[in-house]
């Protein structure tokens, strides 16, 4: 069986959960440098919003970013379900790193490396589906 035929039989709702643990066990295996994820206090996330903003908006929606992209995925909608099951802050960050540096076609690779793809990493992963996530249950918050 094929990963694409074991993921067509995990519903829609859980898709993202299985994909982001595929990822991370995937990312370990490879003995990926470092862990993708900054070190607290590390990451600039007023730079990663502006970055975001100017290279990954026009794809993407993001509230918090004000942005309402149609060709990538809502990135508030693909996180609220892992928020909500608790999972923590710096996997998404780790996923979202791994997403920017090896960025499947239509999303180009090479938007924004080294320290941008850092902050832009830590940014997303600091706000995507955390208002939902609330909204659905509150009290969840990243961690």
């Amino acid at each position: 069986m094929t990963p694409a035929q074991a993921l067509a039989n995990v519903s829609a709702v859980r898709r993202p959960a299985v994909l982001i643990a595929a990822l991370l066990v995937a990312g370990a295996i490879a003995g990926c440098e470092g862990s993708g994820t900054s070190k607290p206090g590390e990451a600039d996330l007023a730079n990663g919003k502006a970055l975001f903003v100017s290279k990954c908006g026009a794809c993407h929606v993001l509230e918090d970013a004000g942005s309402n992209g149609t060709v990538g995925p809502n990135l508030d909608v693909a996180a609220v379900g892992d928020r909500i099951e608790g999972l923590k802050m710096s996997s998404f960050e780790a996923l979202v790193r791994q997403q920017i540096d090896e960025a499947d076609p239509p999303m180009p690779r090479g938007l924004v490396s080294g320290d941008d793809a850092r902050d832009v990493a830590a940014y997303v992963a600091s706000v995507a589906g955390v208002k939902l996530a609330q909204q659905n249950n509150p009290g969840s918050t990243p961690e």
